[in-house]
């Protein structure tokens, strides 16, 4: 039996770390190589932990199947999905216009429509409305607008907001396509 010699022992050394590295970015890169794994099924939106009286913006999916029409896969930031769930439970979703990062207040029927710029729209559950909370630097009149929980327009010349129809799910909230 041949003796180890510490250069011997340096060279296995290394040809086994060598060889764990290799085998670490064999399985790393097989991972990558395929992209993202694909989605089976629509988008969904985690709302198990939103509580009666919670709600929570989140971006609008990118599939075009579940864009307002208008709207192509590289505008879906241009509208942002106000999820709230009433104080009995019930969740509602509703399509906004979005203008740098934040929800607008809606001038038109379609989010597709740029909005009055806010600082703050939210819902409000003991006035029972939402509405621009803190009007932004020269658009107070953003303020004006308001609507019920359920998206119904409480001011004159305020559409109404665009419901998006959906139901949960297993603790998701899962929306129906708009178009096919």
């Amino acid at each position: 039996m041949p003796v180890l010699t510490e250069r011997r022992l340096l060279t296995l050394a290394f040809n086994a770390m060598l060889a764990v590295a290799l085998l670490a970015a064999l399985v790393l890169g097989w991972r990558f190589v395929g992209g993202p794994p694909a989605v089976d099924g629509p988008p969904a939106v985690r709302v198990a932990r939103l509580p009666p009286g919670g709600f929570a913006w989140v971006g609008a999916p990118t599939d075009a199947r579940y864009l307002p029409e208008g709207l192509r896969v590289q505008d879906a930031g241009r509208i942002a999905l106000l999820l709230l769930r009433e104080p009995d439970g019930r969740l509602r979703a509703f399509y906004l216009p979005r203008q740098d990062g934040r929800a607008s207040v809606p001038v038109a029927a379609s989010p597709a429509v740029a909005g009055i710029p806010c600082e703050d729209v939210a819902p409000d559950f003991r006035q029972g409305d939402i509405a621009c909370r803190q009007t932004a630097a020269g658009f107070d009149f953003a303020a004006r607008h308001r609507w019920s929980l359920q998206g119904r327009a409480l001011s004159p010349g305020t559409p109404e907001l665009f419901a998006v129809p959906g139901q949960e799910r297993d603790g998701d909230w899962v929306p129906q396509p708009l178009r096919h």
